[in-house]
C-alpha cells in the first residue's frame, strides 16, 4: 500500500467520530481555539477534547502553536482533498 494511501486511511478513521467533526466545525467557524473553549462549545470535558485534538494533530488535520501554558489549535493548511471535502461539509 502506498504511503499516501495509509495516511488517507488514518485521516479518514480519525474523521469518523462525531466529536472530532464537532471540533473541526468549531475550528472552521472560529479559525482558532484553545482546548477549554473548544470543550465548552461542544459540551465535552477538557481532557476529552485534548485527546481528540491529539488524534487530529497526529493525523495532520489540525496544527497548534504553544505559548506558555496554552496551545492554540487551527485547521492545517495542508489538507488532502478528501479531508478538505469533509471539512467543507461541516
Amino acid at each position: 500500500m502506498k504511503k499516501s494511501h495509509r495516511k488517507l486511511e488514518q485521516q479518514l478513521k480519525v474523521l469518523a467520530c462525531h466529536r472530532r467533526l464537532a471540533i473541526l466545525a468549531y475550528l472552521k467557524r472560529n479559525k482558532t481555539g484553545i482546548v477549554s473553549d473548544i470543550a465548552d462549545d461542544i459540551g465535552i470535558r477538557i481532557e476529552t477534547a485534548s485527546q481528540h485534538l491529539a488524534k487530529l494533530k497526529a493525523a495532520e488535520i489540525v496544527e497548534y502553536n504553544k505559548r506558555g501554558r496554552y496551545a492554540t489549535y487551527r485547521l492545517s493548511l495542508r489538507q488532502e482533498e478528501p479531508v478538505k471535502k469533509v471539512i467543507g461539509m461541516l
